[in-house]
C-alpha cells in the first residue's frame, strides 16, 4: 500500500505533511514507514479566489490530473493537505477511484469523541464561507464558531501576507482571532487552513487549539497501511 499527496497548496503545508505523517508512523526503521508519491504542483490556481469568484481559473481539472498521475502509480490513498480544496471534492472523486482525504472527517469524528460542542474556526474565507466545516461539525451537533469580519481578514492576512510569502507570523495578530472566537464561546480554536498549520509547527503556542493537518496525516497513516504511532509514548 502507498500514499499519494496532491501538494503545493501551498508548499510549506506540503512539507509540514510529510514531517508530520513520517513523525506519527509507528516505524523502527526506514522500511516501516509508508511508500508516498508527492506531486507538489503550486501553479494549481488559487482554490479560495474561484471560489468567492475573484479569480475564473477553476483548480479543479489540474488536481484532477495529478489525481489520476497518483492513480497510475497504483496509490491506495490521497490525500490533500487543503481544506479549502474540500469544497470541491465530489467534482474530483467523480472522476477518480482512489479514496480521498482532507483531514475533515476525521476532525470531525474526533470532536466528537472529545465532547466537543462549540470549534472556533480559523480557516480561508473560501472555507468559511462555503461552510466546508461548519456543515460538517453541524451533522455531529457541533457548533462552529467563525470570525467577525475584521477578524476574519486578519485570518486571511496570516495565510497570504505571510505563510504563503515564507514570512514568520505574528503571533499576536493570531492570538487577537484566538481570543476574540474565544470570547463568542469556542471551547477551542481548530487551524482550518493547512498554511495556519504551518505556524502551529514553527510556533510555541499556547491556548486550546486543534490541526486539522495533524488530523490528515493520522487518516493517511492508516488509510495507507502504515502504523499510527501511539500518543501516550
Amino acid at each position: 500500500m502507498s500514499l499519494g499527496v496532491i501538494g503545493g497548496l501551498g508548499p510549506m503545508a506540503t512539507a509540514c505533511f510529510l514531517e508530520l505523517l513520517t513523525s506519527m508512523t509507528e516505524a523502527s526503521c526506514d522500511q516501516e514507514h509508508i511508500e508516498t508519491i508527492i506531486y507538489s504542483k503550486p501553479s494549481i490556481p488559487d482554490r479560495t479566489a474561484f471560489i468567492l469568484g475573484e479569480s475564473p481559473d477553476d483548480p479543479v481539472p489540474e488536481i484532477i490530473e495529478i489525481a489520476r498521475k497518483l492513480e497510475n502509480e497504483k496509490v491506495s490513498a490521497i490525500a490533500v493537505p487543503c481544506v479549502t480544496a474540500s469544497y470541491f471534492r465530489d467534482r474530483i472523486s467523480s472522476e477518480i477511484k482512489t479514496p480521498m482525504y482532507h483531514g475533515v472527517d476525521r476532525t470531525v469524528s474526533v470532536m466528537k469523541d472529545l465532547g466537543i460542542t462549540n470549534v472556533g474556526i480559523m480557516a480561508t474565507s473560501g472555507t468559511v464561507r462555503t461552510g466546508i466545516l461548519s456543515d460538517a461539525l453541524g451533522k455531529e451537533r457541533i457548533s462552529a464558531t467563525v470570525p467577525d469580519d475584521i477578524f476574519q481578514a486578519k485570518v486571511m492576512s496570516l495565510i497570504y501576507d505571510y505563510v504563503k510569502k515564507g514570512i514568520s507570523a505574528p503571533l499576536p495578530l493570531l492570538y487577537e482571532v484566538y481570543d476574540h472566537l474565544k470570547k463568542k464561546g469556542a471551547e477551542c480554536v481548530l487551524f482550518g487552513c493547512t498554511e495556519l498549520s504551518v505556524i502551529n509547527m514553527r510556533s510555541d503556542l499556547e491556548g486550546d487549539f486543534f490541526d486539522i493537518l495533524q488530523m490528515l496525516a493520522e487518516e493517511s497513516v492508516t488509510a495507507s497501511g502504515g502504523r499510527l504511532k501511539r500518543k501516550d509514548l
